[in-house]
C-alpha cells in the first residue's frame, strides 16, 4: 500500500507541477477541467448516492461549463467568486463547530450541500486559473504548497505529540497538536519562499498573514470533506487515484485555501 501511494503521489506532482509551470495557461485550464471533471462526479455520488451513470453525465456537463467559462475570467469576475467563496467558508467552518453526526441527512439537505460543493469547486479552479494568468504558475504551486506542508507538519507532529483530538465527530485522526505543527511548518516554509520571491509584490507581515489564514482554511476544507465522507458512509470519497482514495480526497483542503488566498490578495491590493 505504501508502495502504491508513493508511486501515484509521484506521478500526480509531476503532471500537477508540470501542467501548472507550462507558461501557457490552456495548460492549466485543461489541468483544472480534468479535476473539476473527477471531483464533480464524487461529489454526486457521495451527496445524491445516486447512479454512476448520472453522476458520470452530471459531471461531465459541470466540466464543459466550466471549461467554456474558463474563456471569460477577468478580475472582477475572480474577485466576486473568491470573496463570496471566503465568507462561504467562515460559515462552514462555524457550523463544523455545531456539527454532529446524522447518518441520514434528508435530500433537501444533500442537495444544498452538493449546491455548495460544487460552487467552491468552481471558484477554487476560476482562482487558481486566474493566478496563473496574472502571476504565472509558481504562485499558483506556492498556494498549492501551503496546503502540502500543513499536511506534511500535521502528521509528523500528530504522531509524536497529538494527544488532545481538534474534531472527534468528524475526524477522530486529527488532533490539536497536528494543526500546531502543520501552521509552524508553514511559518518556516512561508519565510523561506519569501526570501527568494519578495512575497510577489506583498510586504512580509501580509505574505505571512494570507499564508496562515490559508493554511487554517485548508483544514476547514478537509474536516468539510470528512463530513461528507461521515454522512455517506465510506471512508474515501472515491478509487480514482490508488492509495489516496478519490479526487477529493486529494483536493479538499486545497478548495478552501484558493478563495482565502484569493482573497487575501485582493484586500491587499495586488489583484
Amino acid at each position: 500500500m505504501l508502495r502504491q501511494r508513493i508511486i501515484t503521489a509521484v506521478v500526480l506532482a509531476l503532471v500537477v507541477i508540470g501542467g501548472i509551470l507550462q507558461q501557457d495557461s490552456l495548460w492549466t485550464r485543461i489541468l483544472f477541467t480534468l479535476v473539476m471533471l473527477a471531483a464533480s462526479r464524487e461529489l454526486i455520488l457521495l451527496n445524491l448516492k445516486s447512479h454512476p451513470t448520472f453522476a458520470a453525465v452530471g459531471a461531465i456537463l459541470f466540466a464543459a461549463l466550466f471549461w467554456v467559462s474558463g474563456s471569460v475570467v477577468n478580475a472582477l469576475l475572480v474577485s466576486w467568486q473568491s470573496l463570496a467563496g471566503l465568507l462561504l467558508w467562515c460559515l462552514i467552518a462555524l457550523a463544523l463547530v455545531f456539527y454532529r453526526h446524522h447518518g441520514n441527512w434528508p435530500l433537501l439537505a444533500r442537495v444544498a450541500v452538493l449546491a455548495i460543493g460544487l460552487d467552491l469547486l468552481w471558484i477554487c479552479a476560476h482562482g487558481l486559473v486566474y493566478l496563473h494568468q496574472v502571476f504565472g504558475g509558481e504562485l499558483v504551486l506556492f498556494v498549492l504548497s501551503l496546503v502540502w506542508v500543513a499536511d506534511i507538519g500535521a502528521y509528523f507532529s500528530g504522531r509524536a505529540f497529538g494527544r488532545n483530538k481538534l474534531a472527534p465527530s468528524i475526524s477522530p485522526g486529527k488532533t490539536r497538536e497536528g494543526l500546531i505543527g502543520g501552521l509552524v511548518a508553514n511559518l518556516a516554509w512561508i519565510a523561506l519562499v519569501y526570501q527568494y520571491s519578495n512575497g510577489w509584490g506583498l510586504p512580509l507581515w501580509q505574505f505571512m498573514l494570507i499564508g496562515v489564514l490559508t493554511s487554517l482554511a485548508s483544514v476547514v476544507g478537509d474536516l468539510f470533506v470528512s463530513v461528507m465522507k461521515r454522512e455517506a458512509g465510506v471512508k474515501d470519497s472515491g478509487k480514482l487515484l490508488p492509495g489516496h482514495g478519490g479526487m477529493l480526497d486529494r483536493i479538499d483542503s486545497v478548495v478552501a485555501a484558493s478563495p482565502v488566498y484569493v482573497s487575501g490578495l485582493i484586500l491587499a491590493g495586488q489583484l
